[in-house]
C-alpha cells in the first residue's frame, strides 16, 4: 500500500475578500480551529418503466441539477472580528471568498473562488474559558477552481 500525501487541517484556508477594486483575499482570524467546505449536488428524479412490462418495478434514474458549496469554519473569537461579520450577515449582498486547500505544493492543491453570503454567525462561550466564533457561509453562484500557485 502507498503512503498518501497528507497536509495539515491548517492549511485549509478560507480567505474572504475586501471588496476592494484590486481585491485582497485575507484568512480570518476567527476560523482558527477547525474549517470545512462541502460540495453538493440537488437532482432532479425520474421514474423509467419496463415499456415491455408496465406493470414491473420501474427503475429511478438521477440527472445531477445544480452545485452549491458550504463553508463552515470555527475558532476561538477575534474580538477585532465582532463588527465585519456582524456587519457581512445583515447584507443583503455577497463577498468573494477563496479556500484554499493544499499544503503550498503546486501540483496537488486547488483553490475555489466565488461568492458566498454568509448564512450563520455564531458566538459562545462558557464561564473561565474564551469565546467561539463559528460561521457558515454558502455559494451564489459559481466556484472557479484553479491549481495552487
Amino acid at each position: 500500500m502507498a503512503k498518501p500525501t497528507t497536509f495539515n487541517g491548517s492549511k485549509i484556508l478560507i480567505k474572504v475578500g475586501d471588496g476592494a477594486e484590486t481585491e485582497t483575499f485575507a484568512h480570518p482570524c476567527l476560523i482558527n480551529t477547525t474549517r470545512a467546505l462541502q460540495g453538493s449536488v440537488t437532482t432532479v428524479d425520474s421514474v423509467v418503466p419496463d415499456c415491455d412490462d408496465p406493470d414491473a418495478i420501474a427503475w429511478t434514474e438521477r440527472e445531477k441539477d445544480a452545485i452549491s458549496y458550504t463553508i463552515t469554519g470555527e475558532g476561538v473569537m477575534d474580538a477585532s472580528s465582532i463588527e465585519e461579520y456582524i456587519d457581512f450577515l445583515e447584507s443583503a449582498d455577497a463577498k468573494n471568498v477563496q479556500v484554499v486547500i493544499a499544503d503550498g505544493d503546486t501540483t496537488n492543491g486547488r483553490v475555489g473562488t466565488g461568492a458566498f453570503h454568509l448564512t450563520e454567525f455564531q458566538v459562545s462561550g462558557a464561564r473561565k474559558e474564551k469565546a467561539t466564533a463559528s460561521i457558515t457561509l454558502v455559494s451564489d453562484g459559481i466556484v472557479a477552481w484553479t491549481a495552487v500557485t
